[in-house]
């Protein structure tokens, strides 16, 4: 490895762990979701984080958090964020009713955060991901 391979590596790790800092910040663990649980948070990818939670009844689901735009509201919104429930579909089946309460929920506590002062994670909206990444795989259920 060479000097500046080295420096690039120490830079890319270094903003990693700033991007994996702030989504802890937004969404800590042990966070009390009440009825709810969340299993997992990943770090950005695609220009997404996405979260796994858990029903009250133990179903998981997937919420990706995207950077809010006007253009396409969201599930929850925040004032930087936008949350949707990654279920694959097209907007015509309708979202079970405890999975949409969770993403409330978690959207509540998102904008007690933002309200912190606490620095944010740059995130693609929903439109700039759909245009950059068309055929992502933005599923992270097993």
């Amino acid at each position: 490895m060479t000097a500046q391979e080295a420096v690039q590596q120490i830079e890319y790790d270094a903003a990693t762990a700033r991007e994996l800092a702030m989504v802890e910040a937004l969404i800590p663990a042990g966070l009390d979701m009440g009825s709810w649980s969340i299993e997992k948070v990943q770090a950005p990818r695609l220009g997404a984080i996405a979260v796994v939670m858990r029903t009250p009844s133990g179903d998981a689901f997937q919420v990706d958090m995207l950077r809010r735009d006007a253009s396409a509201a969201g599930l929850a919104d925040t004032k930087h964020f936008s949350l949707f429930i990654a279920n694959s579909g097209d907007g015509s089946t309708s979202t079970d009713e405890w999975q949409a309460r969770g993403v409330k929920v978690l959207a509540h506590h998102i904008s007690r955060t933002e309200r912190s002062g606490a620095p944010l994670p740059e995130l693609m909206t929903f439109s700039q991901r759909e245009r950059q990444h068309p055929f992502g795989n933005y599923g992270v259920l097993g």
